[in-house]
């Protein structure tokens, strides 16, 4: 009785006489469907998604470094970043303003982070990859890892070096134990 709901596809109508919900967000076209307070948009699961971020804002950590950080004396950090412990920073590391760096997640050498982007704890960036502006990277993904290039050889097998490097664009989220090669 004290939460709000949705309805965003009007197959599901029906189920709004069996909420106990203090009201609903509804589509244009839903006007009477239900007695109950509503809020009629055109884009329903969008709106609830908005007002979601709106009533449960993300924390934002003060900024700073914790003491058991090692970091490479040429990296460059914002100075309103946020360094959690046992991070690594790697040589030449360029990290943006806003950034969180989670515990124990290590960055590379001349891996570059853009603004306002948050890692989880224990994520790894391998060395040269390119992180865009407001990236999430959930607990253990591993990104810039080499992938699987094998040549044979006879009885055994040549590893193909992986020359490439991984560029994560703006506004991307990639979950928990996720690879990205």
């Amino acid at each position: 009785a004290d939460e709000i709901g949705f309805v965003a596809q009007s197959k599901y109508l029906s189920q709004l006489a069996h909420t106990r919900a203090a009201a609903v967000i509804l589509p244009l076209d839903a006007e009477d469907a239900t007695p109950l307070p509503r809020i009629l948009v055109a884009h329903p699961y969008l709106y609830f998604a908005q007002v979601g971020n709106l009533l449960n804002p993300r924390v934002r950590p003060t900024s700073g470094v914790h003491p058991t950080a090692v970091i490479s004396g040429s990296a460059q950090i914002a100075a309103d970043a946020h360094i959690e412990a046992g991070a690594v920073i790697g040589e030449g590391v360029v990290i943006g303003a806003r950034t969180v760096i989670g515990v124990n997640s290590v960055i590379g050498a001349r891996t570059r982070l853009g603004d306002d982007c948050l890692l989880y704890a224990h994520v790894t960036l391998y060395h040269d990859c390119v992180v865009g502006n407001r990236v999430i990277l959930h607990s253990n993904s591993v990104i810039g890892a080499d992938g699987f290039g094998f040549a044979p050889d006879g009885a055994r097998w040549e590893k193909i070096p992986q020359l490439g490097r991984v560029l994560i664009g703006d506004d991307v989220e990639i979950g928990a134990g996720t690879t990205v090669d």
